[in-house]
């Protein structure tokens, strides 16, 4: 496994290119779109935060995913 895919992992709890693939398949963002599943990712690290320790790690890389989906789909973001 290279270097950027470690990094991944340990960032978002997967490979980039796994995430994408997932989220372009899911019925979320096929009926509304990348808002509505950042929007999720975000609610469940607010869930997870709710409960211990351990758990912010899992939060951590929720948010990482939602950042990095607003990134991939150019959104709130000027070039």
């Amino acid at each position: 496994m290279n270097e950027q895919s470690l990094w991944e992992i340990q960032a978002y709890g997967a490979k980039k290119s796994e995430i994408l693939e997932s989220v372009m398949d899911s019925i979320g963002f096929k009926c509304s779109g990348p808002g509505m599943v950042i929007s999720s990712y975000l609610s469940d690290a607010q869930e997870v935060m709710q409960y211990s320790t351990p758990a912010l790690n899992d939060a951590r890389q929720y948010i990482n995913i939602a950042k990095m989906l607003m990134m991939e789909f150019n959104l709130g973001f000027k070039e």
